[in-house]
C-alpha cells in the first residue's frame, strides 16, 4: 500500500461481474463524491462493459448527467454502465492487453481508476494500476466491493448481498405458505435454488423465515457442507411424518460427498479456461424426493431475480453500498493507492458500520464461506447465531415509484466520447 500525491487529475469508473440491485449506488456516490471535490478529481469518466470497455474505449463523460439521472442511477438494478465477465489475460501472454489501457488511459488523462466488483475483479484492477505506473503513468487505484454472493474476504458483509438475501428469504417464506395450504391434496416438497457456487450465504437467508415461523419444516443445503442423501431423506421423511410437507432452499453449489457438483448446466470454454455454469440443482433434490416418497414436488430456480430485485431493496444494503463508493473516492483523497474499502462493524444494537481498507491482493484470492458456527450440526439448517449475523443486513424498505402499475424503471442509455484511438476488439 503506498501514498501518492496527484494534481486534479481525470477518473475512470467501471463494474465487473454479476450485478446487484444496489450496485449503481456505489457509482452515484462515486459520481457525487468527485464532484464535490474538484480540486482534486477532474472529468469523471465511466466505461461501458468494464475493463472490455476500458479497452474498446467506450467511455462515457458522466457530466452529462443532471441530478434526476443520478437519483435514477440510484434506483437502477442491473449494472447501468454494462459490467461485464472478462478478465486480462496474464501479461506475459498478451502484453498488447495492458499497452492498450494504457494507451487508454493516457489519452483521457486518467489518474484514478476506481473498479467495482467481486474478488477477481481486484486483481485485474491492481494489475492495471501497476502496469501503468510502472510505464511512467502513475495511476491511484482503488476497489469497491460488492457481490451477492457475500463471499468477499476481510469483510464483515458484501454491499449487494443483503437485498438478495431479503429477497430470497421473502420468496422463501411466500412459497412456504403456499406449500403448507396445498400440501394436504398436492405439493409436499418445494425446493428454491440460490446462487452461491462455493460458499452458501444466499442458502442460509432462507433461515430468516424461522422468524416468522419459527417451526418451519424447513431444509438448508448450503455450498459448505456436502450433499448426505441418507441425511437428506431422513430429514425429509421426519418433516413429512411431523408437518406433512417440507421446504428447502439449496446452493447452485452444492456438492456430493467426492465434491463434485450434484448439478452443472453449461461448462462454456475459453483459450485459458473452463467456467462451469451451475443450475438446476433444486430440480434435481425435489426429483429425489418425488422418486423416494412417490408424491408431487416442485423447485425453482430464481436465477437473475435474486440479484435484479429493485422493488425489494434492503435499506441497510442500500446505504452499505452507497458508503462504499463514498468510502473508496475518500481512501483516493487520503492518498492511498492498491486498497479496497471493507465493512467494519461498529456497533450491533443498533447496527452500525464504518469502511476501514485492505490491500487489494490481500482480498482478491481468498474466499469468505458461512462460518461453522452459523451452519447447524446436522449441516441442514441454521444456528441463532447466523440469524443474528443475517438479520441486520435485510433490515429496511427502499420505497421505488411506480408507472401504470408497475416499477417506474427504463434501460439507461450513455453516449459515449468520441474515440481517439485506433479501434480495438477484445476477444474472450
Amino acid at each position: 500500500m503506498t501514498s501518492q500525491q496527484h494534481q486534479p487529475s481525470n477518473v475512470l469508473y467501471a463494474q465487473a461481474g454479476g450485478p446487484s440491485a444496489v450496485l449503481n449506488a456505489s457509482a452515484a456516490a462515486v459520481i457525487e463524491t468527485c464532484r464535490r471535490h474538484p480540486q482534486r478529481f477532474g472529468r469523471v469518466f465511466a466505461a461501458i462493459n468494464g475493463i472490455k470497455g476500458v479497452l474498446e474505449e467506450l467511455l462515457v463523460d458522466t457530466a452529462t448527467l443532471d441530478a434526476d439521472a443520478l437519483d435514477s442511477l440510484k434506483y437502477h438494478p442491473g449494472a447501468a454502465f454494462e459490467a461485464c465477465r472478462f478478465d486480462l489475460d496474464p501479461m506475459e501472454d498478451n502484453p498488447a492487453q495492458y499497452e492498450r489501457v494504457l494507451a487508454v488511459f493516457k489519452t483521457y488523462q486518467i489518474g484514478y481508476f476506481f473498479y467495482n466488483g467481486g474478488n477477481g475483479s481486484m486483481v485485474t484492477a491492481q494489475k492495471v494500476a501497476d502496469y501503468c505506473s510502472a510505464h511512467g503513468h502513475k495511476v491511484t487505484c482503488i476497489g469497491i466491493p460488492k457481490t451477492i454472493d457475500n463471499d468477499l474476504a476481510l469483510s464483515h458483509c458484501s454491499p449487494g448481498f443483503g437485498s438478495a438475501a431479503k429477497y430470497l428469504a421473502s420468496s422463501l417464506l411466500e412459497a412456504t405458505l403456499d406449500l403448507y395450504s396445498m400440501h394436504n391434496t398436492s405439493t409436499r416438497f418445494f425446493a428454491l435454488e440460490a446462487m452461491g457456487r462455493n460458499a452458501g450465504w444466499l442458502a442460509m437467508a432462507g433461515g430468516l423465515i424461522k422468524q416468522q415461523i419459527p417451526n418451519a419444516p424447513l431444509i438448508i443445503l448450503p455450498a459448505e457442507r456436502p450433499f448426505n442423501r441418507e441425511a437428506f431423506l431422513q430429514k425429509v421423511a421426519a418433516f413429512f411424518e411431523s408437518h406433512g410437507y417440507c421446504t428447502c432452499i439449496v446452493s447452485e453449489g452444492l456438492v456430493d460427498i467426492n465434491g463434485d457438483y450434484i448439478s452443472i448446466e453449461n461448462v462454456e470454454h475459453t483459450h485459458l479456461k473452463d467456467y462451469t455454469q451451475l443450475g438446476g440443482v433444486a430440480h434435481t433434490i425435489a426429483k429425489i424426493v418425488a422418486n423416494q416418497f412417490g408424491c408431487k414436488t416442485h423447485s425453482a430456480v430464481p436465477d437473475y431475480l435474486q440479484r435484479a430485485a429493485s422493488h425489494w431493496v434492503s435499506q441497510t444494503d442500500w446505504q452499505l453500498a452507497y458508503d462504499a463508493g463514498v468510502a473508496a473516492v475518500n481512501a483516493a483523497l487520503e492518498g492511498l493507492h492498491g486498497v479496497l474499502p471493507v465493512v467494519e462493524v461498529t456497533s450491533t444494537d443498533p447496527f452500525q458500520w464504518q469502511f476501514k481498507t485492505v490491500e487489494l491482493f490481500a482480498v482478491a484470492d481468498l474466499e469468505y464461506r458461512v462460518e461453522d458456527s452459523f451452519i447447524s450440526e446436522d449441516g441442514m439448517d441454521i444456528t441463532q447465531a447466523g440469524l443474528d449475523y443475517l438479520r441486520p443486513l435485510v433490515q429496511g424498505e427502499r420505497p421505488l415509484t411506480y408507472r401504470d402499475g408497475l416499477p417506474n424503471l427504463r434501460i439507461m442509455t450513455f453516449e459515449t466520447v468520441a474515440r481517439q484511438l485506433p479501434p480495438y476488439q477484445a476477444v474472450k
